[in-house]
């Protein structure tokens, strides 16, 4: 009989679908507060942000039969004593920096209604080669669009404003926003490039075509492959540049029963990843079950604790390319707001 543990929501962030899926062996009543006041026994609370709350609020854990669901931090601002306040942490946004018997790595997983809906349609029946949708203009987003861009049809939405270079003849702009939901393009796509947020690999939009039946197509770094260290080996098409990407894409589309084949072992194994995943949350509570820590050193290997480990952190997330728009980008936020990161 699986542990059962009260769900204490202290944010909002649109993973709720995504949570109380795979942690549904666990959760029992659940309890919305916001306010960080509410204090419990046997709870799993789910936050964000966790720099901006009052700091005594955490530490009232501390003793108790508490688990943290650390909702996405990819700047890891975090890393300061708060973990030890709970038996156990589940947090998103991967990192070697934190020690896996306290700290259970999760994908970021997919968003509000995202979630998988009907039987997803094979993929050479597929409107588009690939799509893309939302904003572009950062990291590695227009490199993996201005190579994917000559290979049709494809449907791309930029709503930031970006356009590509005047070096591609490919003519796909849309002028006006789409009027089909993200969902449903993703449904009639093939391939969904998924480059990297806003600083780091992992984003929401693999395991959001996962649940469609669009084949991710993620990107990987000389020092870092950040999928393979999170969800283990898997069938994702994976690449090291998005020309090497295109070229895999151009020739795939070239044999539909390849395609097919490919896709439904993506999907098979996801459905199996998800499975196994939460038999793992299961276990992890169970071995954590009333076991509070006894220091930080439990949830934090000892570079966590050396300054500028974050920057080198990051830094190994970034191509080239990636790494160059993101200086640019921080040299004008400097200048125009006298601060070189955003206020979240």
């Amino acid at each position: 009989m699986p542990k059962k543990l009260k769900l204490l929501w202290q944010t909002n962030t649109g993973l709720q679908d995504w949570i109380r899926e795979i942690f549904a062996p666990v959760i029992g009543e659940e309890i919305t507060d916001g306010q960080h006041q509410i204090v419990l026994d046997d709870c799993l609370i789910v936050d964000t942000h966790l720099h901006r709350a009052d700091p005594a609020y955490y530490p009232r854990f501390r003793g108790r039969n508490a688990f943290l669901i650390r909702e996405p931090d990819e700047h890891f601002r975090d890393v300061s004593g708060i973990y030890v306040n709970f038996c156990g942490v589940f947090r998103m946004h991967y990192s070697g920096v934190f020690r896996r018997e306290r700290v259970m790595p999760l994908p970021l997983g997919y968003g509000k209604g995202l979630g998988r809906q009907e039987t997803p349609k094979p993929a050479s029946r597929r409107k588009y080669v690939w799509t893309m949708l939302g904003q572009i203009n950062k990291s590695s987003r227009p490199d993996a669009v201005q190579a994917l861009l000559p290979i049709q049809p494809n449907f791309w939405y930029a709503s930031d404003g970006w356009r590509p270079g005047t070096t591609t003849n490919a003519i796909s702009v849309v002028e006006n926003r789409p009027s089909a939901s993200y969902r449903e393009f993703q449904s009639e796509s093939m391939f969904a490039p998924s480059p990297m947020g806003n600083i780091q690999q992992e984003t929401n939009r693999p395991f959001e075509a996962l649940e469609v039946g669009a084949i991710p197509l993620l990107e990987k770094r000389l020092f870092m492959d950040v999928h393979k260290s999170l969800l283990g080996p898997h069938p994702l098409p994976t690449f090291s540049s998005w020309n090497q990407a295109a070229d895999f894409v151009r020739q795939l589309i070239r044999q539909p029963e390849s395609l097919d084949r490919l896709q439904s072992d993506c999907l098979e194994w996801w459905s199996s990843y998800k499975c196994d995943l939460t038999r793992d949350i299961d276990a992890f509570v169970e071995r954590h079950w009333q076991k509070p820590p006894a220091s930080e050193e439990e949830f934090v290997r000892w570079y966590g604790q050396l300054p500028g480990w974050v920057f080198f952190e990051v830094l190994r997330h970034h191509s080239a390319s990636a790494l160059r728009r993101r200086i640019v980008r921080q040299a004008r936020r400097l200048l125009e707001h006298g601060r070189l990161f955003e206020r979240i």
